[in-house]
């Protein structure tokens, strides 16, 4: 039986590349895939097609998280994330899930977690709601590292499912066989403290060189990318230098590691909601009060380190670091899009390019998604509005007015 084959007419085209919009756009949709997509003079539509008439919207590629965490909490209070039933925010997760696609958000990508791994094959099942998912398992973290609870007894981190410690390059190799075991699309490790991690700081450089070349190793052994927590100069360099393929946060981004990432073409997912989110409303909220300070002493630092990353020409993503609690909620992920533009001073349009086409390249899904373009997958939004002339249309999801995923619309939540 021949697929349905959809054509969404007379939109204003955002191509995710960069290219100057497209007015009186046509997009031809079959077997889930972009079959066609351009002016409407250039791009003949199939007389037993589905016709949508979307004159007057913006039509342009789903957007992408590049860096959060599907952990279904409901509190910035870590005792409480040791407390609760684990099974219960998985739960909580899968709607999480949904909220962004909802939002426009139809891939995400999860920078530590196993919940996301299962989330995963229940949306590729068909099972459940959800945007596509590339999930990178636990995130391996030396002892006292950033994904060491240091307040609890060591033997209770495992309970949270989000990271796996582990020290020497023997552990480093075995802990990513494992994650490859179970399915991950990437591997993450992290290579300096952080914020929310409380005896330790952005600076401090964690895992020695052996260890994070035996990390990449393991990686590249299977054809999977990289990624690493990295705040501080030092880690960032060590990680850098050892081959990892993205920098998650670059805090301290100094120019010696800025021309070694462009030199091996490293990229870099700045991830400014959650500092933000931490530095606005992080006390009321029930986080640590150490890291508070953190975040309000790192954040000039992390504004000015993308400014001068995104500059050089280091292909820079986009994620929100959002855990989904009510300070980092799921379906607002594009306050991150917000951020670029009125703290960064980056034009809408180059944020656009941030959140699709420079997300699927840090994610090596290139070829599939991210743009616009014949023959990659049709994920894609008709919103009401111009995002160009105002980003913030894209934080409501009441302007995204239909969501396509691999061509086919995507059920809405109506709660």
């Amino acid at each position: 039986m021949t697929e349905t084959i959809t054509v969404l007419k007379g939109g204003r085209l955002i191509d995710g590349a960069g290219a100057a919009p497209v007015d009186n756009a046509t997009v031809v949709m079959q077997g889930g895939k972009i079959q066609a997509v351009g002016p409407a003079a250039s791009v003949p539509i199939p007389p037993e097609a589905q016709v949508v008439n979307v004159a007057g919207k913006t039509v342009m590629p789903g957007l992408i998280d590049a860096h959060l965490h599907l952990f279904g909490i409901k509190s910035m209070n870590q005792v409480s994330w040791i407390a609760e039933e684990p099974f219960v925010r998985v739960l909580r997760a899968a709607t999480d899930a949904w909220r962004c696609l909802d939002a426009g958000f139809t891939t995400l990508r999860d920078a530590g977690g196993m919940i996301a791994v299962y989330l995963k094959r229940a949306i590729e099942e068909g099972s459940i709601v959800g945007p596509r998912i590339v999930a990178s398992g636990r995130a391996i973290s030396q002892t006292a590292g950033h994904a060491d609870w240091h307040f609890v007894p060591v033997e209770w981190n495992d309970r949270l499912m989000l990271g796996r410690l582990a020290d020497g390059v023997a552990e480093v190799r075995k802990a990513a066989r494992e994650q490859l075991r179970e399915g991950v699309d990437m591997l993450k490790i992290m290579t300096t403290g952080g914020v929310m991690s409380e005896k330790d700081k952005p600076t401090n450089c964690h895992y020695s060189m052996d260890e994070i070349r035996a990390f990449v190793e393991e990686a590249q052994n299977v054809g999977v990318r990289t990624g690493t927590h990295a705040q501080g100069t030092r880690g960032i360099k060590n990680a850098v230098l050892a081959g990892v393929d993205n920098i998650e946060h670059g805090m301290y981004l100094d120019d010696e590691v800025i021309g070694l990432m462009l030199e091996r073409g490293t990229t870099l997912v700045p991830t400014l909601s959650i500092v933000e989110a931490i530095v606005q409303h992080g006390r009321k909220a029930g986080v640590l009060e150490t890291s508070v300070r953190k975040a309000e002493m790192t954040q000039a630092a992390h504004l000015a380190s993308f400014k001068k990353a995104y500059a050089a020409g280091i292909i820079c993503g986009s994620g929100t670091d959002y855990l989904s609690d009510p300070m980092s909620p799921m379906g607002a992920n594009a306050n991150e899009l917000i951020l670029y533009v009125e703290k960064v001073g980056l034009t809408p349009m180059q944020t656009i390019v941030c959140a699709t086409r420079n997300n699927a390249i840090v994610m090596g899904l290139q070829d599939q998604i991210g743009t616009l373009e014949a023959g990659k997958q049709a994920d894609l939004l008709v919103v009401k509005g111009d995002p160009l002339k105002d980003i913030r249309v894209l934080r409501d999801k009441a302007n995204i007015e239909m969501i396509y995923q691999a061509g086919k619309p995507a059920p809405r939540m109506n709660f």
